[in-house]
């Protein structure tokens, strides 16, 4: 008999790696896929932490290694997004990430710092248990409505991540820009139009039809290079540096 975690696991998996253009946040969810494809490089292989995991969505993707894949989540602000489907390992404040310091190998977070209360707390931890020459890869949003309330509390700037990695002595190796003008005003107008929708069959058809005919519409748009500086968020890769390293003044950016 199938274990029906299996099936849930597979279904999660879809759902954010190979995203329909018949949903309504397909220009989100494509958009951290494609970033992540960019940075998976960057990976480490050995211990792998993911903060606020959720149902570890990005896994199978970021580790191709074989290494070992954890997950942390809070039990407070799950309630807002899956509940008790959660894939987690451990489960803590991520204030107060209970590993020694120096465990992991890879840090992994993926929309997660815009529901805690302390950034800067937040990803000083995700630098105490990473070991010297770690890797972090950390996505957060620019644009995108309220959600999992009360626990939403910031929305971040690419320089406003800088400052965050820089402070908790990070070297950032690269920065990916997730869409752009036309694909995060199509994101913004679908959930304008569909975010108080009900379940009954026209107002799925419509749905259905309004995201197929946005989102084929931005990924046509796209093809002509709109202009970058609205974006729905970013996602960064860097390395903890050993103590007393200078940072190097160089960044590279993916557009």
């Amino acid at each position: 008999m199938s274990d029906p975690s299996d099936s849930i696991k597979t279904a999660v998996e879809r759902e954010f790696l190979h995203p329909s253009k018949r949903r309504p946040h397909y220009l989100e969810r494509v958009s951290i896929v494609l970033a992540l494809r960019e940075l998976r490089h960057r990976v480490k292989a050995g211990l792998i932490l993911d903060v606020g995991c959720g149902m570890k969505p990005y896994e199978s993707l970021l580790n191709n290694s074989g290494s070992k894949y954890y997950g942390t989540d809070y039990p407070v602000t799950m309630e807002g997004s899956y509940g008790h489907s959660t894939r987690a390992d451990f489960f803590s404040d991520s204030m107060v990430l209970p590993f020694p310091e120096g465990t992991f190998d890879t840090v992994i977070s993926t929309q997660m710092l815009e529901h805690v209360r302390k950034p800067d707390v937040v990803v000083y931890e995700m630098s105490r248990v990473l070991k010297p020459d770690g890797i972090l890869i950390l996505s957060a949003p620019m644009t995108w409505p309220l959600h999992e309330e009360p626990y939403d509390f910031y929305r971040y700037t690419l320089h406003g991540l800088r400052h965050l990695l820089e402070e908790a002595d990070f070297e950032i190796l690269d920065e990916v820009r997730r869409g752009n003008n036309l694909t995060t005003l199509g994101q913004m107008f679908l959930d304008t139009q569909l975010a108080n929708i009900g379940q009954a069959l026209p107002q799925k058809v419509y749905a259905t039809l309004l995201s197929l005919a946005v989102n084929q519409a931005c990924s046509l748009g796209n093809l002509f290079k709109p202009v970058r500086r609205l974006c729905l968020g970013w996602v960064m890769a860097a390395r903890k540096m050993p103590a007393g390293e200078i940072p190097p003044a160089d960044i590279k950016q993916f557009n």
